[in-house]
Order: structure tokens, then sequence, then C-alpha cells
């Protein structure tokens, strides 16, 4: 019963929704701070929120995904050592897609989270299969040096290959042009810089 004014914000696809809000909130605020606006304002419908909660709750899953990876690999190897490799080389492997995704200008959303997870996986595939090969150079009565050198040198070509194919199967997405092109070429960016 009140007289009101609604406004509807679209933002660009090339700034991320949270930004958006964040600015329009601010504006809004430092309107209502001068004494000749006299008013209040209530967002109805706000989309930074579902995504703030949703990219949230990926992070959450991502974390706690990366953290059963290293239980996992600690109860099949029961070694404490190459368990902390593994879950050390996790969050290098982050913060190296993170500042790679930073200067690319891949914002953090869903797309790009669910990138980083698929490379976390890969990532610890790949570390589980180098681990094994030094594991069984150990066990044939190499020593620890030699198994560690020698283990990772025989499947690093595959490990190589493996990876670069994975990359190379989303190379061709960052070649589209459309709005699908510019959801998962992040996609694409975010699980190249994590491998």
């Amino acid at each position: 019963g009140k007289n009101a004014v609604t406004v509807q914000f679209f933002m660009q696809s090339d700034v991320g929704i949270t930004d958006v809000v964040s600015n329009i909130t601010d504006k809004l605020d430092s309107l209502l701070e001068d004494d000749e606006f006299d008013g209040k304002y209530s967002a109805i419908m706000n989309q930074a929120d579902y995504i703030e909660q949703a990219v949230g709750s990926i992070t959450m899953n991502l974390i706690i995904g990366a953290g059963a990876a290293v239980v996992l690999l600690y109860l099949f190897l029961r070694d404490l050592r190459p368990t902390l490799i593994v879950g050390l080389s996790i969050p290098i492997s982050l913060i190296g897609a993170f500042t790679l995704m930073y200067f690319s200008g891949v914002s953090l959303n869903m797309i790009s989270m669910g990138g980083l997870a698929l490379g976390i996986g890969m990532l610890v595939d790949n570390s589980i299969v180098v681990i094994e090969n030094i594991y069984r150079l150990l066990n044939e009565g190499h020593d620890k040096k030699t198994a560690a050198i020698q283990g990772a040198k025989q499947v690093g070509v595959a490990i190589t290959a493996s990876t670069l194919t994975t990359v190379m199967v989303f190379l061709p997405i960052m070649f589209i042009e459309n709005m699908i092109a510019e959801m998962f070429t992040e996609m694409a960016l975010t699980v190249a810089f994590s491998l």
C-alpha cells in the first residue's frame, strides 16, 4: 500500500554477478546516507545469493572430495609419506590454477569450480599411478632414490600423454562462439590450468 519504484538490473556476461550486486548495494547504501534522500530499499530477488551459496557448496564438496581422496589413498598405501605428497600436490595445483584463472580473467563460479574438481580428480589419478610404480620398484629391491627417479620416469610419458589428451578434449570448446562457449570456456581453461 505504499508508493514504490521497482528497478531490475541485468548484468553483462563479462562480469561476475556477485560484483554487480555488491556495487549496486554499495551505491544504494551511499544514497541512503544522503540527508536529501528519504526512503529505503529491499531486494526482491538476488541471484548473487544463490550463486554464492552454490559456489560455497561446490567449494565444500571440493574440499571433502580432496580429503576423501587422500584418506582413500592412505588406506590403500598404508604409508603416510606418499599420501602427504599427494595431499600437498592438491593445494599446490589449486594455487597454480587460481593464479592462472586470475590472470586469464576466469571468474570463480559453478562451472569453473566443476573444472577444478575434475582437474583435482585427474591429479590424484596421476599421482596414484606414479606412486604405485615407485612402490613396485621398491618391492623389487631398488633403493628409494632409484625407485623414485625410475618410477616417475617410466610412467612420465604415459601420464603426460593422458593429461594432454584431457586438455585437448577441452580445447575445441574455446573456439565456439556463443553463450555455450562463454560457460564452458571457463571450465576448459580451469581444467587445463589445474592439470
